[in-house]
């Protein structure tokens, strides 16, 4: 068994099609679908259900996937610790980060590891919760920065952030200047969410489902920014993390705390349990436990 057809395996895995997986991988697809026959030879067991546009796991290699995916992370773990020579932050870094969040956070991290570690590339990849985690779990992350529900094994959570989550009015809105708000002071307003496949639009969904609160919806998006827009065209109120509180003002929008200490939400930093850490991963880390610490 060799380590380039664990790797044809998996890309045929992912991309469920012999051809694109041969792209992928740099290869002709004749010498991609031979290697993959020998390593179904050697195992005994078909891999792949090879049907008429795309390919399919069998149960067997449903199985030897997440094996498969062992034997090639220990191998770049022994490759990474070994190669580095000293503990100086250099190569590629892939970070994850999900959109609530990224805006945010991100551009003081990146802007600080490029000061401080220049031969280190810190690339992002910002997206939904469930993809990064994914990815970070299948080794195409090194971190990755969201809320987290414990529901991964493999997976190692660092708490880094608690922040409250706000009501969002324009300003000269009749809640503008009260000092207390619970749900029952918006109850029919319209509102501005976000969608629920963003962590934080659930989290907000979860909070209006526990008060037994049907919200009526005005507009659904998926970008604070978007929402900031829509409650100064006064579309809707909106709930948004602390955060965005700057560049809300800049809107002109009032933030105002809610009367439920439920309404906060808490972000982690997320590193594979099994994946050895590089020094550019734990630079970054550094930092930006630095830029929450700035922020607080």
């Amino acid at each position: 068994m060799e380590m380039h057809q664990l790797r044809y395996f998996l890309a045929v895995a992912e991309e469920g099609n012999f051809t694109r997986a041969a792209a992928k991988s740099y290869v002709s697809q004749p010498s991609l679908s031979a290697q993959v026959i020998k390593l179904e030879e050697e195992l005994g067991a078909k891999l792949f259900s090879r049907l008429s546009r795309r390919v399919e796991l069998t149960e067997a290699g449903v199985n030897f996937e997440g094996r498969a995916r062992r034997i090639l992370m220990e191998v770049d773990n022994a490759r990474r610790e070994i190669g580095e020579s000293s503990s100086k932050p250099q190569g590629v870094l892939r970070v994850g980060v999900t959109p609530t969040v990224a805006p945010y956070l991100m551009p003081p991290a990146i802007a600080y590891c490029r000061e401080r570690y220049p031969d280190l590339e810190v690339r992002l990849e910002e997206n939904l919760r469930r993809p990064l985690m994914d990815n970070l779990s299948e080794g195409r992350l090194e971190v990755a920065i969201s809320s987290y529900s414990g529901d991964e094994s493999r997976i190692d959570a660092e708490p880094i952030l608690q922040e409250n989550l706000n009501l969002v009015v324009p300003k000269g809105h009749r809640l503008a200047n009260k000092r207390e708000i619970s749900i029952s002071d918006f109850a029919g307003e319209p509102m501005v969410l976000l969608g629920e496949s963003l962590a934080l639009g659930n989290k907000v969904l979860e909070l209006f489902e526990r008060n037994d609160y049907e919200p009526k919806i005005g507009a659904l998006c998926s970008q604070v920014s978007t929402a900031e827009a829509l409650v100064l065209s006064r579309v809707g109120l909106s709930i948004l993390p602390e955060m965005a509180r700057e560049t809300a003002s800049a809107y002109g929008l009032v933030f105002k705390p809610l009367v439920s200490s439920r309404m906060m939400r808490l972000l982690f930093a997320l590193t594979h349990s099994q994946r050895y850490l590089s020094a550019g991963a734990r630079a970054f880390l550094e930092v930006i436990r630095e830029v929450v610490d700035e922020r607080g």
